[in-house]
């Protein structure tokens, strides 16, 4: 999809990353109980699974769990038991077993077998520390040996089968996630395999499961039906009622979503979909002329003019009404701050205006979920629908929730690890957030049960790690996770189990 190559070949999660930094530093409170993470997104943030707050959470959370040796319809590929040879490419998933993957790891960067220490030490970590990964075994044992190597990750799974039906929901609460579609495979933007910590198929070869129609393969990518087809149905199965859409304004011109709508039209009851802004576009130089003029929030009128022609009603437009998500009856908007429109003291009129606009074409009004940042605006608590804070990890409960106009409305992060996309090449630091298990996610899973509708950010963000999707490599606890291992907690929860 050309129009998503960036002249820098920086991803697009990327290149947002200095904005978001300088708003981070406007972070307010976090959890002094644990230890403080300085995060290349949003500023100062607890880190998870350590402390008294964690401990709680994760007891809270234990009926949630799944039983980690059922591994569904999965089947492993047979263990790895050698030879021990140098490689000129390194698998990074090669070796289920701790101890069988340190060995390969050792083997494969030496040349020689690992000592018995090597792969205690190794072994006992992966095992018992929630934040050390495969990928940092293998970039530690690289940088000891003196040696830069190059990467693999294949896949340990012998299938991948098709999942299918939703759960039967037991609960009141709607759940959604936000879905990104910026990558460019094989090998792009935002999909280079080293810039992302667990992968899904189709990221570096076509894979069965993301075919379509005739084409029975397909990359992981936008311009592809089988992409979409592949997430939806997944997000179902899940137990998703729709996927909030990632919208940078580029991925939607000159009818871009049309392989969302053939994905939409060949199933039979799809979730349903609704519009994330995300405004960080505005202002940047890597795309047309049309998106480097910034809208102006003193020009009331010029702003939402320029935001609803090129951004709201091209994607109304292009998903058929019958597949829009509706809170209470409303079109639902999510509405991002990227530090780009300015002042934020003019927001509320913003968003009356585009409510106004989006009537008029479409006779119904948006319901607009809007973030926290835009309430610098005192009137924004009459204009929007509901708030909310995009990173939660600098909260007590790990989520925030929005009560406005009498409507129960969670909003949640629930992993995190971008080391790869933040430093390419390197081991993390003490200071990167790296959250990879379920300790977040079960916990906030129990505690939105109360809630009307829960958000959580992301499905699947590969560069920031947040995803929840089918990925073939989760490793933690010692072991490969099934690929559904998220989808599964989900599915469970909204069966009220």
């Amino acid at each position: 999809m050309n129009p998503r190559s960036v002249a820098t070949g920086l991803g697009w999660a990327a290149l947002r990353g200095p904005v978001a930094l300088m708003l981070g530093l406007l972070s307010g409170c976090f959890d002094q109980t644990v230890s403080h993470i300085d995060n290349p997104r949003q500023g100062p943030a607890a880190a998870v699974g350590t402390g008294p707050v964690a401990q709680a959470a994760g007891a809270r959370a234990m009926h949630h769990a799944i039983d980690e040796k059922d591994l569904g319809p999965f089947k492993l590929k047979p263990e790895w038991s050698g030879p021990c040879q140098r490689a000129e490419v390194v698998d990074v998933n090669l070796g289920h077993a701790p101890e069988n993957f340190v060995r390969a790891a050792y083997c494969q960067i030496t040349g020689k077998e690992p000592s018995a220490e090597i792969v205690r030490s190794w072994a006992e970590k992966l095992s018992t520390q929630a934040r050390t990964r495969r990928i940092d075994v293998v970039r530690s044992i690289c940088e000891e040996e003196k040696r830069i190597c190059q990467l693999a990750y294949s896949d340990p799974w012998e299938n991948h089968p098709e999942l299918t039906g939703a759960p039967v929901k037991k609960v009141k609460r709607d759940v959604g996630a936000v879905f990104m579609y910026f990558f460019n495979c094989p090998n792009e933007v935002n999909c280079k395999m080293d810039w992302a910590n667990t992968h899904a198929p189709g990221m570096a070869e076509e894979h069965p499961l993301l075919g379509f129609g005739e084409k029975k393969a397909g990359y992981y990518v936008p311009s592809n039906p089988g992409f979409w087809r592949r997430e939806l149905v997944d997000a179902k199965y899940a137990g998703l009622d729709f996927l909030l859409l990632n919208t940078y304004g580029p991925d939607i011109e000159d009818k871009k979503l049309e392989p969302l709508a053939r994905a939409l039209t060949s199933l039979e009851d799809p979730i349903k979909i609704a519009f994330f802004d995300d405004t960080w576009t505005w202002g940047q130089p890597y795309f047309s002329e049309a998106w480097k003029q910034k809208p102006d929030l003193d020009d009331t009128e010029a702003a939402a003019k320029r935001i609803y022609e090129m951004k709201w009603k091209p994607f109304f437009s292009q998903v058929d009404k019958r597949h829009w998500y509706r809170f209470k009856g409303k079109p639902f908007v999510y509405f991002y701050n990227a530090g780009t429109l300015l002042p934020r003291t003019k927001s509320a009129a913003l968003i009356t205006r585009l409510k106004e606009m989006f009537a008029a074409d479409f006779q119904e009004e948006p319901f607009v979920d809007a973030d926290s940042a835009y309430f610098e605006d005192a009137a924004m608590e009459r204009v929007a629908d509901a708030r909310y804070q995009w990173f939660t990890f600098n909260s007590p409960e790990r989520r925030s929730r929005s009560t406005l106009k009498g409507h129960v409305i969670d909003h949640a992060m629930v992993k995190w690890d971008a080391v790869g996309r933040d430093h390419p090449g390197k081991l993390p630091r003490q200071t990167d957030l790296i959250i990879k298990d379920a300790v977040v996610f079960s916990r906030v899973l129990e505690e939105t049960r109360d809630a009307e509708l829960l958000v959580i950010a992301t499905w699947n963000d590969l560069g920031e790690g947040t995803g929840i999707h089918r990925n073939y490599d989760y490793y933690f606890h010692g072991q490969w996770q099934r690929p559904d291992y998220f989808m599964q907690l989900l599915r469970k929860s909204q069966s009220g189990l």
